[in-house]
C-alpha cells in the first residue's frame, strides 16, 4: 500500500494518511469498491437492454462472486444470460481490479418476487401469492386482477381482495 500525495494543509495537520493506491488508483475515505462493481453490473445490463432485478456482490480476493438476475419486458432466455455474462466479464476484465471471480447469471424465474409497483402492474392478470398485514398476517393466493397506484386486487377463493401496497409484506408469482 502506497500513500497518495497529500496537500500541504493535510500534511501539517498531522492526520494519518487516509488514502491508498490500489492497482494504480488513488482511493480514500468513503470509497466503496462494492458500489463500483454494482455500477458495472448495471452498465453491462444497460448495454444489452436488460435491467438488473437483483444482485449480490461478494468481494473476497480470489474468491469473489457476483450473482445477478437480469430482467426485460420479454422473457429472459439462456442465450440472454450468456450474452450478459460475456458483457459483464468483458467490462470486469478491462477494469482489471478483480483478479479472479465467479459469475452466476440467471433470470428471476417463474416464481419471481414482486418488488415494485411497476412489476405488480406488469404482471396484472398473473397468479400470485401475497402475504399482507390486516390485523394479523394474511395470505391471498389467486389471480391478480389489477394493480393500481395504491393497491392491488386479487381474486382469491372466489372473492376480490383489495390489498394496499403499504400492507404487503411479500408477494411473488405463483405459477
Amino acid at each position: 500500500m502506497t500513500a497518495c500525495k497529500r496537500s500541504k494543509r493535510e500534511r501539517k495537520s498531522g492526520d494519518p494518511t487516509l488514502f491508498f493506491i490500489l492497482k494504480g488508483r488513488c482511493m480514500g475515505i468513503g470509497f466503496d469498491p462494492k458500489k463500483e462493481y454494482e455500477d458495472i453490473v448495471e452498465t453491462a445490463a444497460a448495454n444489452l437492454g436488460f435491467s438488473v432485478y437483483e444482485k449480490s456482490i461478494r468481494l473476497k480476493g480470489d474468491n469473489s462472486r457476483i450473482i445477478v438476475k437480469i430482467d426485460a419486458l420479454t422473457p429472459i432466455s439462456h442465450d440472454d444470460c450468456a450474452k450478459y455474462s460475456r458483457e459483464l466479464s468483458r467490462i470486469l476484465d478491462e477494469k482489471g481490479t478483480l483478479p479472479n471471480y465467479v459469475l452466476e447469471i440467471s433470470s428471476p424465474g417463474l416464481d419471481r418476487k414482486l418488488l415494485t409497483k411497476e412489476e405488480y402492474k406488469r404482471f396484472a392478470g398473473s397468479p400470485v401469492k401475497v402475504i399482507y398485514e390486516d390485523n394479523g398476517g394474511k395470505c391471498a393466493k389467486g389471480n391478480m386482477l389489477s394493480a393500481g397506484d395504491d393497491a392491488i386486487i386479487v381474486l382469491s377463493d372466489g372473492r376480490e381482495i383489495t390489498i394496499q401496497y403499504s400492507a404487503i409484506k411479500s408477494a411473488h408469482l405463483d405459477y
